[in-house]
């Protein structure tokens, strides 16, 4: 900052100097006028895609998570139903290559507990507890561990990505509103080969309730196979891109800020801002381990889901134990240990 000079007081006496004091410089709050993009002051608004990557523990039937994260999204049907997205390979606790799959139950899964960000405390992460079998269905729906999430119609299992029904309350108090995705209808760009898209999540490491905001981090990658062909003839494309573990179940986005020039999918040249973003579709994985080539399954493949996904019939879930205290379950990590009140 430059140096301010204190302007000159003419005085009559030295009795007025004594007591009239020179008046000082008015003090300029640097953070109030500047927005470098790094001061935590700075004026910004935070819109869809910062807020609506949410971290995602996976819960065994002890309700225990033993380390293991992934990430979800919401997104919305035609019926403005909101779902929790994520990999099918997150709720089944097994590995799920492209067309590869045991089909077995897995008894190390029960739930999920998703932070959501909170509207009572800006800046705060909330805990919900989502269950994956049915537990609103019939008896025998629980008993035989069937889960609530939907699956793709025709590729089942095949596809790795599902689509988790919301409990009603999460709907009011939590911000699925403005911080949901809508999937119907075309990409907003015309993707082609290299384009940059975004995957959006927590990389294990990450910890969202250590920091001073829940927000997701942006990994950057270029499309590496031909958009408008499908992977291994599924909906799915790939992305050349450093995501690492925790980062399963990701949305993946375009974005363009106002110095982006891109192409609309109507073949319109056109400028982005801080509004331009859409979502493209959901991260899986990588194809192998060690590989930087990952799998983005296509936004049709979750608007199929949601809009005509189906149950599982098979047993995949293992409700969590009864003695399993759900209250104690969304409390602060160091209030969830055996003795504490």
């Amino acid at each position: 900052m430059p140096h301010l000079r204190r302007p000159r007081v003419r005085l009559s006496s030295r009795r007025a100097a004594r007591s009239v004091s020179p008046p000082q410089p008015p003090v300029r709050d640097l953070a109030s006028v500047v927005d470098d993009g790094l001061t935590t002051q700075s004026p910004r608004v935070l819109e869809v895609p910062h807020y609506a990557s949410l971290y995602v523990e996976v819960l065994s039937p002890t309700g225990e998570h033993g380390g293991r994260s992934a990430t979800g999204f919401i997104v919305r049907n035609s019926e403005r139903t909101p779902f929790l997205m994520t990999n099918r390979h997150v709720v089944t606790g097994g590995r799920q290559s492209l067309g590869k799959s045991d089909g077995q139950p897995r008894d190390n899964v029960s739930a999920l507990r998703v932070f959501f960000p909170s509207t009572a405390e800006p800046g705060r992460c909330v805990p919900v507890i989502v269950d994956l079998w049915d537990a609103d269905g019939s008896e025998a729906d629980v008993q035989d561990h069937r889960p609530a999430w939907l699956e793709h119609p025709d590729l089942g299992w095949r596809a790795d990505v599902v689509a988790i029904p919301l409990p009603g309350h999460i709907d009011i108090e939590m911000h699925t509103d403005f911080a949901a995705y809508y999937p119907a209808g075309p990409v907003l760009p015309r993707l082609a080969i290299t384009d940059e898209l975004y995957v959006v999540g927590f990389p294990l490491g990450f910890d969202p309730k250590k920091a001073p905001l829940p927000l997701g981090v942006w990994t950057r990658g270029t499309i590496a196979w031909h958009p408008t062909l499908d992977w291994q003839q599924l909906p799915a494309t790939l992305l050349d891109c450093r995501a690492r573990p925790g980062q399963s179940g990701s949305p993946v986005l375009f974005y363009a800020n106002e110095y982006t020039t891109f192409t609309t999918a109507r073949g319109e040249r056109r400028k982005g801002n801080s509004q331009t973003f859409d979502l493209v579709g959901i991260y899986s994985g990588r194809i192998v381990e060690g590989s930087d080539i990952g799998i983005v399954w296509k936004r049709s493949a979750i608007e199929t889901i949601i809009e005509c996904g189906v149950r599982p019939s098979e047993p995949l879930v293992t409700q969590l134990l009864p003695e399993v205290d759900r209250d104690r379950l969304v409390l602060p990590e160091d209030e969830q240990q055996p003795g504490r009140s």
